[in-house]
């Protein structure tokens, strides 16, 4: 991994270590089927495996960074986050309904957060060995099982741009303001996914340019804090752009930790710019 800033390299570590032991923890629950379910309070599913791999990543991150804040989706949240500058978001299996269904589409999430954006990220998926990283100014890397590193460098979109967006992120109500924005582009869209925001999203064989968040009415909440995370960053660091529908990039450890304002994560900057464009004209009615 040539290229890395040594800044964060320590914390880097941290996080790849983390995701690979959790990771390590889920892919036993996988293979042997044993991971009981349970609705959580907001009516999601949440397993056994979900619970062990957080339990998993918070003895990682404490043992190595013990003041930094940790705030995780399956864990109980502390006002102290927001006092300090540093906070690990973690997303112990991001796809927990892909793995009840046993898709292998699901994956572990581990970023550290440093005064609102991420520097540090992982992230593993368990039924393929596929581990992603990406370092603040460092880039982003890949590497599958023991295989050696490999830089992430994400393609630019050619002129027929592939748009996309998922269930997770306004589909299928969206449905209308999407077509509309492919029209005006003359561009291609493909099915909604049924999957969120994975740092695999653009990687080959890749099946869409841009991932569109949107909503019908004002309300465009898309996610929590550690569902972008770890995508924010390695798209960043591969080329690509992640922002909200104005063209603002998300902030991170906030006093609610949702992103809000819609989502738009492009493999290149230019193709950021055409479907901002024709998204803002859409939704402005102009």
């Amino acid at each position: 991994m040539a290229g890395k800033h040594p800044r964060h390299q320590p914390e880097l570590d941290g996080a790849i270590a983390a995701a690979l032991e959790a990771g390590a923890v889920v892919q036993e629950f996988y293979e042997r089927e044993t991971a009981a379910t349970y609705a959580k309070g907001d009516g999601s599913p949440v397993t056994d495996a979900d619970l062990a791999a957080d339990k998993a990543i918070r003895a990682v991150l404490s043992q190595r960074f013990p003041n930094d804040a940790i705030l995780s989706e399956e864990g109980q949240d502390h006002d102290r986050r927001l006092s300090v500058s540093r906070c690990w978001i973690v997303d112990p299996i991001d796809g927990t309904e892909q793995f009840i269904q046993r898709t292998g589409e699901f994956d572990v999430l581990v970023a550290l957060v440093e005064n609102g954006r991420p520097v540090a990220a992982a992230g593993y998926q368990p039924s393929t060995r596929l581990l992603i990283t990406a370092l603040n100014t460092g880039g982003a890397w890949m590497r599958r099982g023991q295989s050696a590193w490999q830089r992430v460098l994400l393609e630019p979109a050619d002129a027929q741009l592939r748009i996309g967006t998922s269930k997770w992120f306004g589909s299928p109500g969206n449905a209308a303001i999407i077509d509309a924005v492919a029209s005006r582009l003359g561009v291609a869209q493909e099915p909604p996914a049924v999957t969120g925001f994975s740092p695999r999203i653009f990687l080959a064989p890749r099946e869409i340019d841009i991932m569109i968040g949107v909503r019908p009415g004002a309300d465009q909440t898309m996610a929590s804090e550690w569902d972008f995370a770890v995508a924010d960053l390695v798209i960043h660091e591969a080329g690509g752009l992640v922002t909200d529908l104005t063209g603002q990039q998300f902030r991170y450890n906030k006093q609610v930790p949702t992103n809000v304002g819609g989502l738009i994560a492009a493999a290149d900057p230019a193709s950021h710019a055409r479907v901002l464009g024709a998204l803002q004209r859409e939704l402005d009615g102009s």
